[in-house]
């Protein structure tokens, strides 16, 4: 249930969102039909089949960034990225194009959910990234500019094998 919710939030948004038993597959179909070159991946060890973990400097120079999201938010069409699970901030921010992988399991109806899952644990990240859609800005005359502090666009795979 909170799939389809999650899948209807993001599309709302502007967002690319595919349900699968098979991410990987759908990863290659989604850089395929991108037709890019480089490609960074998050330090998630599944990742590096897809692509290379650049530095900093390097990664301003790839087209796609591939993470997993640690959880997500149904209602809000919002991922959850923990920095304390895997270095993913700039490779979800800075190429044009992120890709997320989140686990049917780990999507939550409310944020307050998502807030309760992360407290659980004792001490909460030091750093956690909520994404919602693509990067969208407005000035103020209210044009609407997409892109501008983040990627373009969004893809997120939800994984229903996990």
């Amino acid at each position: 249930m909170n799939s389809g919710l999650f899948k209807e939030s993001l599309e709302s948004v502007a967002g690319h969102c595919v349900v699968t038993t098979d991410w990987t597959d759908v990863v290659r179909q989604i850089i395929a039909e991108l037709r890019v070159e480089r490609v960074a991946v998050s330090d998630a060890p599944e990742l590096a089949a897809f692509g290379s973990i650049p530095s900093r400097s390097e990664l301003f120079d790839f087209e796609v960034g591939i993470t997993r999201a640690q959880a997500a938010i149904a209602e809000t069409g919002t991922i959850v990225l923990d920095s304390s699970c895997e270095r993913n901030r700039l490779v979800s921010v800075v190429p044009p194009v992120h890709i997320a992988i989140v686990a049917a399991s780990r999507i939550y109806a409310t944020l307050a959910e998502v807030l309760a899952r992360l407290q659980s644990g004792g001490e909460v990240s030091p750093a956690i990234t909520f994404i919602t859609g693509p990067s969208r800005t407005a000035d103020i005359e209210l044009t609407l500019t997409i892109g501008v502090h983040g990627p373009q666009e969004l893809y997120v795979i939800i994984d229903e094998s996990s």
